[in-house]
């Protein structure tokens, strides 16, 4: 151990982190946070491991191609960050963090993810954004305590059927990716509050009524005709983004969200929109920009708390009379 720990410091002293980490024994032997962001690392040493009581280790924003065996034997750490680096894998002894509850590797360049990620079942929070990511494994179900899960910017065109076992996963996003459908078990995740689908090219989507907590769903640059569930069962809704697809209507249930504040349908094909769209009292911005509406409803003029309008690029619809705004594009 002794041997392991003289090497450490030689790798500190050599890498101008003696400011950042004390060489003294004891400090290296108790040390349980540490905070390695942005200090040029291209590698970690073996004899990382002598930091056995870490429970915080922060490694985002260096240069680091591969992360070393040894990290599997921080059995106390909670929290790693590895956000920004060049990692091409990960080790799979990443498996034995048996107490790790936030995991991060935004922005790097994997391709896949090792079998014993899924092992790591006390996870709440895990991000993978901005990688290279193809697909993942049905395993994911094992995963069950997780809160949070960012998936955005990836190369996934399809995720497994491994959601029905996480219920209290609140925040979603799969944005950016290649998608055409969504597994059917998304219905089943009981306390979902965020859905961000951007960016794919999903013509289908399954049951979403079940999601009576979300507060935002983003759903615009994608390939929907229409929206095949009863919407007005998203109660909560605040957010509803619904741009850059191939719309030709909106349901009229749309307009039961009596907690929307803020609706986008811009880049459609809407002619007309529902003609109860004035029971909407909550909703402060709405942009149907781009579209082929001709003239808007008569129940318009009751959404008093409407602040923001985008009406451009439509086929002669006119700003509405008698309404004031912030903004107007017209």
């Amino acid at each position: 151990m002794r041997n392991e720990i003289e090497n450490f410091i030689k790798w500190v002293n050599s890498n101008g982190l003696n400011s950042h980490i004390s060489t003294h024994i004891d400090d290296i032997l108790e040390m349980t946070h540490l905070d390695l962001s942005k200090k040029k690392i291209r590698e970690l040493p073996e004899s990382f491991h002598v930091l056995e009581n870490l429970t915080v280790l922060k490694l985002s924003n260096n240069r680091l191609t591969k992360l070393p065996n040894c990290i599997g034997d921080f059995k106390y750490l909670k929290n790693l960050q590895c956000e920004n680096n060049l990692l091409e894998e990960i080790p799979s002894s990443i498996g034995k963090l048996s107490k790790l509850l936030i995991l991060n590797f935004n922005g790097n360049r994997l391709e896949k993810l090792p079998k014993e990620i899924y092992d790591l079942k006390s996870l709440t929070r895990l991000t993978l954004a901005a990688n290279k990511i193809k697909k993942l494994d049905k395993d994911l179900e094992k995963l069950s305590k997780l809160l949070y899960f960012s998936l955005d910017t990836n190369e996934l065109d399809e995720l497994p059927d491994s959601f029905s076992t996480m219920h209290s996963l609140y925040y979603l996003d799969v944005s950016f990716n290649r998608l055409t459908n969504l597994p059917k078990s998304i219905s089943n995740i009981e306390e979902l509050q965020t859905l961000l689908l951007e960016g794919n090219q999903i013509d289908d989507l399954p049951s979403l009524e079940s999601h009576d907590m979300l507060i935002k769903l983003d759903l615009s640059d994608n390939s929907l005709k229409s929206l095949d569930f009863n919407v007005s069962k998203l109660e909560d809704l605040k957010i509803f983004i619904l741009d850059n697809n191939f719309l030709t209507t909106l349901p009229d249930e749309i307009c039961q969200l009596s907690n929307l504040s803020q609706l986008s349908v811009s880049s459609n094909s809407l002619i007309k929109l529902p003609d109860n769209i004035g029971a909407l009292q909550n909703l402060e911005e709405l942009d149907i920009e781009d579209n082929n509406i001709k003239e808007l409803p008569n129940s318009f003029s009751k959404l008093k708390k409407l602040k923001n309008l985008y009406l451009a690029e439509n086929d002669g619809v006119e700003r509405p009379e008698g309404m004031e705004f912030e903004y107007c594009d017209l």
